[in-house]
């Protein structure tokens, strides 16, 4: 009996190991083997920063506030997740916002893109997933109390901050074949307590967030198919 139950934590921790090795992180040579043919999936797309200012023909009435530049995506402090993610061939992040010398502080409209090029979708989806465990519970940077708003049907997860935390923030993240993306729109908020205010400047986040990101996810999607 023990020694059945023993290859049974056996064959379990054999499965976890594998599972954990597919999805998040690897060894460097396994990551370099994804990123060869004919394993690799990306190895058509352009760089993660051309792929970023691709949100400013998304959104052409605002300006790029911060350029895109490499990033080396993890879920670390003041995130509730703790791991990093193998094979990701690059990453960037570019943040657009209203034209116009504003302190940066006071912004009217701020958004922000997040763009991952893993070698596989496999591996894209495995980070989806975590980032929509992490935003359930917090948004990993700013730490705020949010609520999903995205149906069981729709292929992207969708968070607003919670009005009573000063509304006016959407986020939409998720993953196109093997690209993943994390973009976020913030308004400037004036302050107000009142609660129907905060509401509809939460609303107004959340119809941009959703309208840029399915402009950008489109031709994502159809550089994917080219």
């Amino acid at each position: 009996m023990l020694a059945l139950v023993a290859i049974a934590l056996s064959a379990t921790s054999l499965r976890a190991t594998e599972f954990y090795a597919t999805r998040y992180q690897s060894l460097p040579v396994l990551d370099w083997v994804e990123s060869r043919p004919p394993l690799a999936e990306s190895a058509n797309l352009p760089a993660a920063q051309d792929l970023a200012r691709g949100l400013s023909r998304a959104m052409p009435l605002l300006t790029i506030r911060d350029d895109a530049r490499p990033r080396l995506p993890a879920f670390s402090p003041p995130a509730i997740l703790q791991r990093t993610m193998g094979g990701v061939r690059d990453a960037s992040r570019i943040v657009l916002g209203s034209p116009g010398a504003f302190p940066p502080d006071q912004v009217p409209i701020q958004v922000r893109l997040d763009v991952i090029v893993f070698n596989r979708t496999l591996r894209a989806s495995a980070w989806s997933g975590l980032m929509a465990r992490e935003m359930d519970i917090l948004d990993p940077e700013s730490r705020q109390s949010q609520t999903v708003v995205a149906g069981p049907d729709e292929p992207d997860g969708v968070w607003l901050i919670a009005p009573r935390a000063g509304g006016g923030i959407a986020t939409v993240a998720g993953h196109r074949g093997p690209v993943g993306y994390m973009l976020q729109v913030a308004l400037l908020r004036s302050g107000t307590a009142d609660a129907a205010e905060l509401a509809d400047l939460t609303a107004r986040a959340e119809t941009i967030a959703r309208e840029a990101a399915a402009t950008w996810s489109d031709a994502i999607a159809r550089q994917l198919s080219a």
